[in-house]
C-alpha cells in the first residue's frame, strides 16, 4: 500500500483522475449543453462529437501502449496531453463543427495514451502479490474522476456550459503538469527483449484465453449503457435528479469497495472473487427489473455496483499477472482496445433488443452473458497464464 499510494505512483493516479474528471464532465454534461444550447447545432452533432472522441481513444490504445513501452511514458504522454489541451481550446473557440470534432479527437487521442501509461507506472517494479491493489487504485481514480466530473458540473455550473470550460482547462493543465513531472522517462523494454511487433504478437497469442472475457465484460455493460436511462424514466418513472442519485449510488458502491476488495484478492487470490462477482451480477440484473419501490431500486443498483467491485480487481489481477512488465503497456493497450470494441458494439445491440424484443431484453441478455462467464472462468485454467 505504501509503495503504491505515494511518490510517482500516486501522482500517476492523480493524473488519471484529473483526465477522467475532464472527460466525464465534458462528454456527459458540458458538451451536450454547449453544442445544443450555445452553438445551436442539431442534436446529432453531440453524437458525432462523442463518436469522434471514442474512435480515436479506442483506435490508438494499442499503438500507444507500444510507444510507451519503447520510449517511456513521459515524452509521448506529455505530447498528447498538450494536444488534448489544444483540443479543449478548439472545442470552446472553434467556429465550425469540424473544429469541434477535431478537438474531441485530440482529447480522445490523449486518453488513449493515459491509460497504458498509468497502468505501467503504477505496477512498475511491484511484486505480483500487490497487482490487484495497484489496479484497484487505477480503477478508483477512473471511477471517481468520471463520476465527480459529471456530477459536479451540474451542481456548480447549472446550464452555463461555457463557464465550465475554464475549470476543465485548469484541471487538464494540472494533469499535464503532473504527468511531465512524475511519469518515468525510460521505457519497460530492454535490449535482450525488445518490444518488437513479433514479441507483442507472441504475447497476445499466449494469453488468447483472456480475450473473450475482456470483450464480453464491456459488451455486457454496453448493452445496458443506452437503455438504463430510458428504463429509469419510462418504466420506473424516475425524475432526472433521482436517476443521477441512482448512478451515484451504484458508482459509490464500486469505488468504496474497490480498495478493500483489491487487498482481499491480493491476499486470497482471484478465484474466490471473480466467479462469485459474475454470478452476483447475473442474479442482480433480473431482480433489479422486478423492483418498483424507489429505495429497493437504489439497493439493487448498489448491489450491482458491489458485484462489479468483486469483478474489477480480481480480473485486473489476472491480466497483470499474465503479461510481462517489459511489455505491460503494450499488452494493456491491446486489452483496452478489445474493451473499447465491446463498449462500442454493446450499445448498438442493447438498443436493438430494446426496440425489437422489449425494454427488459437487454437486462436479461446481460445477465445470461455474466452467467456464461461465471461458468467459463470457473473451469478455465487461468493460473497457467501467470508469469512467476
Amino acid at each position: 500500500m505504501r509503495q503504491i499510494f505515494r511518490g510517482r505512483s500516486l501522482m500517476a493516479l492523480v493524473t488519471l483522475f484529473f483526465c477522467e474528471f475532464v472527460r466525464g464532465a465534458l462528454l456527459f454534461y458540458v458538451l451536450p449543453i454547449y453544442i445544443h444550447g450555445v452553438l445551436g447545432l442539431p442534436t446529432i452533432w453531440i453524437g458525432f462529437a462523442i463518436a469522434s472522441h471514442y474512435l480515436f481513444d479506442t483506435g490508438l490504445r494499442s499503438p500507444a501502449g507500444w510507444l510507451i513501452d519503447k520510449f517511456g511514458p513521459k515524452r509521448p504522454v506529455g505530447l498528447v496531453l498538450a494536444g488534448g489541451l489544444l483540443g479543449l481550446w478548439l472545442v470552446l473557440h472553434g467556429s465550425h463543427p469540424v473544429w469541434l470534432l477535431s478537438g474531441c479527437a485530440l482529447i480522445g487521442s490523449a486518453m488513449a495514451f493515459i491509460w497504458p501509461a498509468v497502468i505501467s507506472a503504477v505496477t512498475r517494479h511491484q511484486p505480483s502479490v500487490t497487482h490487484a491493489t495497484a489496479m484497484g487504485g487505477v480503477m478508483m481514480a477512473w471511477l471517481a474522476g468520471v463520476g465527480i466530473g459529471a456530477v459536479s458540473m451540474s451542481l456548480v455550473f447549472g446550464h452555463r456550459g461555457i463557464g465550465a470550460f475554464h475549470l476543465l482547462l485548469l484541471v487538464w493543465t494540472l494533469g499535464f503538469v503532473l504527468a511531465v513531472s512524475s511519469l518515468p522517462m525510460d521505457g519497460n523494454h530492454d535490449e535482450t527483449h525488445p518490444a518488437t511487433l513479433r514479441s507483442v504478437l507472441g504475447e497476445i497469442r499466449s494469453v488468447r484465453m483472456l480475450f473473450p472475457g475482456i470483450f464480453v465484460q464491456t459488451f455486457a455493460l454496453g448493452l445496458l449503457l443506452p437503455v438504463f436511462a430510458m428504463y429509469a424514466k419510462y418504466n420506473l418513472g424516475l425524475t432526472g435528479s433521482t436517476y443521477s442519485a441512482l448512478l451515484v449510488a451504484g458508482g459509490t458502491a464500486t469505488v468504496v469497495l474497490q480498495l478493500p476488495m483489491s487487498r482481499l484478492v491480493d491476499r486470497f487470490g482471484y478465484k474466490r472473487f471473480l466467479v462469485p462477482g459474475f454470478v452476483l451480477s447475473a442474479v442482480s440484473l433480473p431482480i433489479l427489473v422486478m423492483l418498483r419501490v424507489v429505495w429497493e431500486v437504489f439497493v439493487g443498483v448498489a448491489g450491482i455496483g458491489a458485484a462489479y467491485a468483486f469483478i474489477l480487481p480480481s480480473w485486473n489481477a489476472v491480466l497483470t499477472k499474465s503479461v510481462s512488465e517489459r511489455r505491460r503497456a503494450s499488452m494493456f493497450g491491446v486489452f483496452l482496445t478489445v474493451e473499447g470494441l465491446g463498449m462500442a458494439i454493446g450499445p448498438l445491440v442493447g438498443t436493438t433488443l430494446w426496440s425489437t424484443v422489449g425494454p427488459l431484453a437487454p437486462f436479461y441478455a446481460s445477465s445470461v452473458i455474466f452467467l456464461g462467464m461465471s461458468v467459463f472462468y470457473s473451469v478455465a485454467p487461468l493460473d497457467k497464464l501467470f508469469l512467476h
